[in-house]
């Protein structure tokens, strides 16, 4: 691949090989190495709780998971 210029931005063109699908969110990460890294955007489970008019408590823990390490209960 090889990056092109498209008015102010610089683009990198995926190939259809890879199966990516058209207006999906990802995150670029750019390693000390000059690599790029693409991830893709996950669902913000408060905004979808939100927007469906509910509330999400976690007041109470999660009771199934223990502490590990140096965790404070």
């Amino acid at each position: 691949m090889k990056t092109r210029r498209q008015g102010n931005a610089i683009v990198l063109t995926v190939p259809s090989k890879f199966g990516i699908n058209e207006n999906v969110d990802y995150l670029a990460v750019k390693g000390d190495d000059d690599s790029i890294t693409f991830i893709k955007k996950q669902a913000n489970i408060f905004d979808e709780a939100a927007a469906a008019g509910k509330k999400i408590d976690a007041s109470s823990g999660f009771p199934d998971d223990k502490p590990i390490g140096k965790e404070i209960l």
